[in-house]
Protein backbone atom coordinates (compact mmCIF):
# COMPACT_ATOMS: atom_id res chain seq x y z
CA UNK A 1 0.00 0.00 0.00
CA UNK A 2 3.00 2.64 0.82
CA UNK A 3 4.27 2.38 -2.85
CA UNK A 4 1.10 3.02 -4.28
CA UNK A 5 0.54 5.76 -1.88
CA UNK A 6 4.47 7.15 -3.04
CA UNK A 7 3.54 6.57 -6.72
CA UNK A 8 0.35 8.71 -6.87
CA UNK A 9 2.25 11.39 -4.84
CA UNK A 10 4.95 11.22 -7.73
CA UNK A 11 3.15 11.40 -10.44
CA UNK A 12 1.04 14.10 -8.82
CA UNK A 13 4.39 16.26 -8.13
CA UNK A 14 5.33 15.61 -12.11
CA UNK A 15 2.28 17.05 -13.28
CA UNK A 16 2.37 20.40 -11.19
CA UNK A 17 5.90 20.90 -11.99
CA UNK A 18 7.10 23.79 -14.66
CA UNK A 19 6.55 23.06 -18.37
CA UNK A 20 9.75 23.73 -20.16
CA UNK A 21 9.10 25.42 -23.74
CA UNK A 22 11.20 26.52 -26.29
CA UNK A 23 10.41 28.97 -28.69
CA UNK A 24 11.84 28.53 -31.99
CA UNK A 25 11.59 31.20 -34.50
CA UNK A 26 12.60 33.21 -37.11
CA UNK A 27 11.75 37.12 -37.39
CA UNK A 28 13.03 39.43 -40.58
CA UNK A 29 12.94 43.04 -40.50
CA UNK A 30 13.00 45.28 -43.97
CA UNK A 31 13.01 48.95 -42.79
CA UNK A 32 12.78 51.39 -44.19
CA UNK A 33 14.09 50.43 -47.72
CA UNK A 34 16.99 48.72 -49.59
CA UNK A 35 18.01 46.18 -46.51
CA UNK A 36 16.65 43.23 -44.41
CA UNK A 37 17.50 41.54 -41.52
CA UNK A 38 17.14 38.35 -39.51
CA UNK A 39 17.04 36.61 -36.52
CA UNK A 40 16.65 33.09 -35.73
CA UNK A 41 15.86 32.15 -31.68
CA UNK A 42 15.99 28.49 -30.78
CA UNK A 43 16.85 26.51 -33.70
CA UNK A 44 20.23 25.20 -35.01
CA UNK A 45 21.27 25.80 -38.24
CA UNK A 46 24.72 25.91 -40.35
CA UNK A 47 23.90 27.85 -43.42
CA UNK A 48 21.60 31.40 -43.86
CA UNK A 49 20.07 31.78 -47.56
CA UNK A 50 18.24 34.74 -48.91
CA UNK A 51 15.92 34.90 -52.00
CA UNK A 52 13.90 38.06 -53.20
CA UNK A 53 11.23 38.29 -55.56
CA UNK A 54 11.78 41.65 -57.21
CA UNK A 55 9.15 41.55 -60.80
CA UNK A 56 9.10 44.87 -62.57
CA UNK A 57 12.24 46.44 -60.77
CA UNK A 58 15.64 46.31 -61.08
CA UNK A 59 17.27 44.84 -58.10
CA UNK A 60 20.94 44.94 -57.39
CA UNK A 61 22.32 42.63 -55.01
CA UNK A 62 26.15 44.27 -54.18
CA UNK A 63 27.37 41.38 -52.46
CA UNK A 64 26.60 37.83 -51.53
CA UNK A 65 24.08 37.57 -48.50
CA UNK A 66 24.97 33.98 -47.56
CA UNK A 67 25.48 33.25 -44.23
CA UNK A 68 24.75 36.64 -43.31
CA UNK A 69 22.29 37.86 -40.73
CA UNK A 70 21.30 41.02 -43.32
CA UNK A 71 20.98 41.45 -47.10
CA UNK A 72 21.09 44.89 -48.83
CA UNK A 73 19.90 45.71 -52.47
CA UNK A 74 19.11 48.62 -54.82
CA UNK A 75 16.70 49.72 -57.46
CA UNK A 76 18.78 52.57 -59.29
CA UNK A 77 16.92 51.98 -62.55
CA UNK A 78 12.73 51.01 -61.49
CA UNK A 79 12.51 51.94 -58.06
CA UNK A 80 9.47 49.06 -56.54
CA UNK A 81 8.79 46.58 -54.01
CA UNK A 82 11.08 43.54 -53.01
CA UNK A 83 10.06 40.33 -51.04
CA UNK A 84 12.78 39.13 -49.17
CA UNK A 85 12.89 35.24 -47.96
CA UNK A 86 15.37 34.00 -45.73
CA UNK A 87 15.94 30.34 -45.25
CA UNK A 88 17.94 28.39 -42.09
CA UNK A 89 19.00 25.33 -42.76
CA UNK A 90 20.95 22.79 -40.87
CA UNK A 91 22.69 19.82 -42.98
CA UNK A 92 20.02 21.08 -46.15
CA UNK A 93 17.20 20.77 -44.56
CA UNK A 94 15.00 23.83 -43.69
CA UNK A 95 15.16 24.46 -40.00
CA UNK A 96 13.07 27.63 -40.14
CA UNK A 97 11.90 30.90 -42.79
CA UNK A 98 10.65 34.11 -42.76
CA UNK A 99 9.34 36.38 -45.47
CA UNK A 100 8.81 40.19 -45.89
CA UNK A 101 8.19 42.97 -48.20
CA UNK A 102 10.20 46.36 -48.29
CA UNK A 103 10.89 49.12 -50.72
CA UNK A 104 13.80 49.30 -53.24
CA UNK A 105 14.77 52.64 -53.95
CA UNK A 106 18.10 54.06 -55.95
CA UNK A 107 19.05 55.19 -52.43
CA UNK A 108 18.60 54.62 -48.63
CA UNK A 109 15.24 56.30 -47.47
Amino acid sequence: MRHVFFAVIGAAALAFMPKIVSAQSVTISCEPSNWCMSEAAGISYDTISWSASHPGVGAIFPANCTNQNFCRFYCPSRPGFVTMTVNYRLGGQLMGSATASTRCTAQDI
